[in-house]
């Protein structure tokens, strides 16, 4: 099963989300704010996604994602941001898989954290041996 860590200080917010991924197979943890979430992901195994508010009281998730990048066991964690102040962010801009804006389209977030989380393509098959021109001595 995939695990989410979502970061966010809002509980509204954050048991909606909760509960919608829940229902959709995930194991989501929760936390109030950044420092929380460090906390937290301190004790437990690294979740596959970070889905991270951005505006928080206490530590924002600018605060938390310098900390992140220079924690080995959680550097290499995708991060989704989710904020109401996101008009002229993009996820390139601050160096996360995607930005997205408040109030949360669930079914968005979903395509989002699926496509995130997909397991990668097989890889292709080799292609069969191309087999040598008949030379006109053998015809």
């Amino acid at each position: 099963m995939r695990a989410i860590m979502l970061i966010d200080d809002d509980a509204h917010t954050r048991m909606a989300i909760r509960d919608f991924l829940t229902a959709e197979g995930f194991v989501v943890h929760t936390a109030r704010e950044g420092q929380h979430a460090l906390h937290m992901l301190e004790k437990m195994d690294p979740p596959d996604l970070i889905l991270l508010d951005y505006k928080m009281p206490v530590m924002n998730g600018k605060q938390f994602l310098a900390i992140q990048r220079r924690t080995p066991r959680l550097e290499n964690i995708p991060v989704v941001i989710l904020s109401a102040a996101t008009r002229e962010w993009s996820g390139a801009h601050l160096e996360v898989e995607e930005v997205l804006p408040k109030p949360v389209d669930l079914e968005v977030l979903l395509s989002v954290v699926n496509q995130i989380l997909a397991p990668p393509a097989p890889p292709a098959p080799p292609a069969p041996p191309t087999p040598e021109p008949a030379s006109r001595e053998h015809l």
